[in-house]
Parts: C-alpha cells; structure tokens; sequence
C-alpha cells in the first residue's frame, strides 16, 4: 500500500534527474560548440564567406548534443553568426547555436494547472560566444 502511494513520486524525481542532466549536458555542449564556432570565426580577419565551415565544426564540437535534446533522429542546431571585416579594427565576431529541448517527463499536465505557461510547450536552448577579429 505505501509503495503504491510512494512510487509516483520516486518517478517523478528520477525523471526529473535525467531530463535536468540532459539539459545541463546540452546546454554545456551548445556552449562549449559557440565558443569553438567564434574561435574559428575570428581566424578570418576578410571574414567567411558563409556559415557553412562554422555550422560543420559547431556539429562536429557538440556531438549527439540536438538528438539527445529532443529526442530524436531529425535534430539539428542551428547556428548564426557576424562575421569580421576588414574595415573596422578592434572588432568583435559572433556565434550563436540554438536547439529546442523536448521534455522527457510529462510537462504537459503543466498546461492543465497553468494554461498559459510556455513550460508545457518546451523551450529552446541557445549560447553566444564572441571572440575578437584577428585583423
């Protein structure tokens, strides 16, 4: 009888344990890939000529960060940035990579209690790192 009573409880609590270890694992990678994303930017001092190189090295630094964030095969991060000019010294380049992060414990029931709380929609994790221009 107490097991039944105590057990949605313990459920509750080791669900919440992984999905707040999943987000503090992605939000440490998402970080870690901007700050390698800007880093490489900043190596351009002409500026890149597009996204491309840094969107690859951002996937490559944050591996499996998107799927285990929302819990599937189709994840991806997205990834935007400034580029440097040649123009303007002492200049700062940016990189930003997002992801939506999925809830793994039922959320939705937040919904219920508050109806307009974005919690129950999931949330979208995003880090910017800036580095200055190498010009």
């Amino acid at each position: 009888m107490e097991f039944a009573l105590v057990l949605p409880l313990l459920l509750l609590i080791i669900l919440s344990l992984i999905d707040f270890g999943r987000m503090g694992f992605v939000e440490v990678s998402i970080t870690s890939a901007s700050r390698e994303g800007a880093r490489l930017s900043s190596l351009y001092p002409a500026g890149l000529s597009n996204v491309q190189p840094i969107t690859t090295l951002v996937e490559a630094a944050s591996p499996g960060a998107a799927s285990i964030s929302q819990l599937d095969g189709s994840a991806t991060l997205t990834t935007t940035m400034s580029a440097c000019s040649t123009s303007i010294s002492s200049e700062n380049t940016s990189v930003t990579v997002s992801t939506p992060f999925n809830w793994l414990l039922p959320i939705g029931l937040v919904g219920i209690v508050a109806p307009n709380s974005t919690l129950a929609q999931g949330l979208t994790l995003t880090s910017t790192s800036s580095m200055r221009c190498g010009n």
